[in-house]
């Protein structure tokens, strides 16, 4: 970008002779018409030069600062600001050609030098930004849909929707909420009007005695995943927080422990290799792991039945083949990167249990294979995100056991990876199997039929 700004300069500098009438000259531009189209076409080529340069400027202190949020958020317009810079540079061209030809022979160094400037902006930038722009706008929503967010049992009474959230914000504060560089929002024309703050921060700082405002109890947004202390109540809840209850997007924090070069616009690994599903699946996973990571469940290698002496009528089949076989995505051709991604995901994820390196790996793979509108479409609806209606019935209706709401979130990822790799596109709206898969789980674990079974709602 650097040397791209010095191409203009040159032009700006080897582009000021003063016209010459020795060469060919159009019979209907006269001497006053050859230096205004000297001057239009040197103008317009400073002028792209300055703003290209701010605008480089501008994201590589966002890059340098960690301020995500907003690099990925104009990263949404590159492609329109290229095409800004394109028609600029073809403007400029295009003068100082006409300059030229009407006699300007001195700015035949103008000439050579713009024609490489432009081409590079149309062809090395535009166009690859163009074709990349789908890629940019799911990396947004990959990176800053919904989260989870473990808080205190006792802080969930005041987790509710927009309204409250926002009465939250309003409250005085004990100390000064020290913002996150990755949350900046950064300038806008327009200012985003929801919460900047983190619903922790919030939670923390603020007195809970200055909550005068009576908060309604059948709009709760926790999970209840089922886990207890000794005096039977919950030291930890997990809150699904977001745009939906007044949030601005964020990216997700985890975005701290990335490897630079999966950021970029074209993501790829130290290797070389395609990012593109590696930095999706991640920004996915920092938003969606809950309370208990290490315990989720993706048993793709049936360790489960090879322990327990499986004897059924079928054999025990390789999963990863099955997933593959049977995938609507299917003949899944990105599959032959599954070595270079586990390489990847077990690095990112060694603190992590293998079920969890194994649906990092599956989810970034049949992210490289499945449709970007598909991808979109699936982002845009929360599938990433454990139901949480799903849980909330359970919880509240069937009131089910600690048990079996640790079994539904244990094989929430389980769900999400059946939900992307058998995506029905000709269903009008589209939903996690969460429930089925935790029949599964809880009857492979030895779990009797819960009493709440043959409910209607469920899909005994």
């Amino acid at each position: 970008m650097v040397l791209f700004s010095l191409v203009f300069c040159a032009t700006s500098v080897y582009a000021l002779p003063t016209p010459a009438n020795n060469g060919p000259a159009l019979p209907f531009i006269n001497p006053t018409g050859q230096i205004a189209l000297l001057w239009t076409s040197i103008g317009l080529a400073v002028v792209t030069s300055f703003w290209q340069g701010l605008i480089v400027t501008i994201v590589t202190i966002a890059e340098q600062q960690g301020m995500w949020t907003f690099h990925f958020r104009i990263a949404r317009y590159e492609h329109w600001w290229w095409t800004v810079v394109s028609i600029m540079l073809s403007t400029s061209f295009a003068l100082i050609v006409l300059s030229f030809l009407s006699g300007n022979t001195g700015d035949s160094l103008g000439v050579l030098t713009l024609s490489t400037a432009t081409a590079i902006a149309i062809v090395r930038y535009a166009i690859p930004a163009w074709r990349n722009r789908i890629f940019i706008k799911i990396r947004w929503l990959a990176w800053t849909g919904s989260s989870r967010t473990g808080i205190a049992s006792g802080d969930k009474i005041f987790c509710r929707d927009k309204l409250d959230w926002q009465y939250i914000q309003k409250l005085p504060r004990r100390e000064h909420i020290i913002p996150t560089p990755s949350d900046e929002w950064g300038w806008a024309i327009k200012p985003h009007n929801g919460i900047s703050h983190d619903p922790t921060a919030l939670l923390q700082k603020m007195d809970k005695k200055d909550v005068k405002r009576k908060i309604a109890t059948d709009r709760q947004r926790v999970y209840n995943d089922g886990y207890i202390n000794s005096d039977g109540l919950s030291e930890q809840v997990s809150l699904l927080w977001g745009e939906n209850e007044g949030f601005r997007r964020r990216v997700s924090r985890a975005i701290n422990s990335m490897p630079s070069s999966l950021l970029d616009s074209f993501p790829a690994t130290y290797d070389g290799f395609n990012g593109t599903g590696l930095c999706l699946a991640m920004g996915i996973l920092g938003r969606n792991k809950g309370l208990k990571p290490k315990e989720l469940v993706f048993d793709v290698h049936d360790k489960r039945k090879k322990l327990d002496a499986f004897t059924g009528d079928k054999p025990i089949k390789d999963m990863t083949n099955e997933l593959e076989r049977t995938s609507e995505w299917y003949p899944r051709p990105n599959k032959v990167m599954r070595s270079f991604y586990r390489n990847v995901m077990q690095e990112q994820y060694s603190g992590l249990e293998s079920e969890f390196v194994g649906v990092a790996v599956e989810l970034a793979l049949i992210l490289l294979d499945c449709p970007p509108e598909v991808t979109m479409r699936w982002l845009d609806q929360g599938l990433e995100q454990q139901s949480i209606e799903v849980n909330q019935r359970m919880s509240n209706i069937a009131s089910a056991s600690p048990g079996q709401l640790q079994t539904l979130y244990r094989a929430s990822y389980t769900s999400m990876i059946i939900s992307i790799n058998y995506l029905n596109q000709e269903q009008d709206e589209l939903c996690r199997p969460d429930l089925t898969c935790f029949g599964l789980l809880w009857f492979a674990e030895g779990g009797s039929t819960p009493v709440w079974w043959e409910e209607e709602w469920a899909p005994g």
